[in-house]
């Protein structure tokens, strides 16, 4: 009798523990297994009609795939805590893939008692890669810039213009201001708000969307680089265009370190080293085009220089733009031989224009 008595205690104490479970754990649960497989129709039922809409398996596959490319195949998930905000529950959970914890809040709210999915947003990544601190990682592309600048230094050009690398890191401030706006506004217009939205629309309209980018940021920056250096001493062109390449260097960076440091993401070296690469390389891009924008208005043919040199640009922006969508190695590649070729032959032909350049051929505005 007194074992049968413990038996039934037992199972109703485990009855209750179990009904006092988290009401959203199965939602939960689906969410796992849906992006550990890759299958919306585990997760579809658990959704409600908003996110449906708004989280369908275009979006979905596109969510995953940019997990799974960034952090490895998913390994298991648990329970970090819970909020709840204007009638909705925040769930967080740690979602564990090979090379990176990251944090999920999940957004319940009940429908007819049944708790359901409103919500997916990724609030924190935790790397298990060795990292470096960001403040060090910042370092290395402002690096890049001055090698840049030294590289000019070397071949000859030691007479620094100052206050034209200042007017070029000003310009770059510019650029940042205006032109996202540009870029920006038919993704909005269409309510696409997330490189992920863009993805889950298809690799055409990624190819599209990578060619506006690309674009808008070529006849954009190009556009106010010849503003700014017609009429200038060919050596004063020059430094604006370095100018412009260090002012990347510095306020680029420092944006996105921002925003890793918004997700608690770390930077590994590899990453670094590239970034490092890529603003010394942009550097003598800059340095280059704005020289023969230069050379060309002095010249006459300015405004043909302006249209080659936009498209130029635009090519190699769509490429960037391309690879920020759906990063790959070989498009990275691509995009720094593109950016090495053009500026090599930027330089090759601008460069000796400077050297033969005398006080006297400078236009008085």
């Amino acid at each position: 009798m007194r074992k049968t008595i413990a038996l039934l205690v037992f199972l109703i104490v485990g009855t209750s523990l179990v009904s006092a479970g988290r009401p959203y754990d199965e939602a939960a649960e689906a969410t796992f297994e849906a992006l550990k497989r890759g299958d919306y129709s585990i997760l579809q039922p658990y959704l409600d009609d908003a996110m449906k809409v708004a989280f369908d398996e275009g979006k979905f596959r596109a969510f995953r795939d940019d997990l799974i490319s960034k952090y490895g195949e998913l390994r298991s998930y648990s329970f970090v805590k819970e909020g709840k905000i204007s009638g909705f529950i925040l769930g967080y959970y740690s979602f564990e893939f090979e090379r990176a914890n990251v944090t999920l809040r999940l957004v319940f709210r009940e429908v007819n008692g049944e708790y359901l999915l409103s919500g997916i947003w990724i609030d924190g990544v935790n790397s298990k890669e060795a990292g470096i601190p960001l403040g060090v990682a910042l370092f290395f592309p402002v690096l890049g810039g001055f090698l840049a600048l030294f590289t000019f230094y070397v071949l000859g050009f030691r007479r620094v213009g100052v206050a034209e690398i200042i007017l070029g890191i000003v310009l770059v401030a510019i650029t940042l201001a205006i032109q996202p706006l540009i870029q920006n506004a038919p993704f909005l217009a269409a309510g696409i708000k997330s490189n992920s939205e863009v993805v889950a629309k298809g690799t055409i309209f990624v190819v599209f969307a990578s060619i506006w980018l690309g674009f808008i940021a070529g006849f954009f920056q190009e556009s106010l680089k010849y503003g700014f250096s017609k009429g200038k001493y060919l050596n004063e062109a020059l430094f604006i265009g370095i100018g412009f390449g260090l002012g990347e260097a510095i306020l680029v960076p420092a944006l996105q370190a921002i925003q890793l440091a918004t997700v608690g993401v770390t930077p590994n070296l590899t990453t670094a080293l590239a970034s490092m690469l890529e603003r010394y390389l942009a550097t003598l891009f800059h340095a280059g085009t704005t020289v023969v924008l230069a050379y060309s208005y002095k010249s006459g043919f300015g405004k043909k220089a302006l249209l080659s040199l936009s498209t130029a640009h635009g090519i190699i922006d769509t490429s960037a733009a391309y690879y920020q969508f759906k990063p790959s190695t070989v498009v990275l590649a691509i995009t720094y031989v593109l950016l090495l070729g053009v500026s090599l032959f930027l330089l090759r032909y601008g460069l000796p224009k400077v050297t033969e350049e005398r006080g006297e051929d400078r236009i008085v505005w």
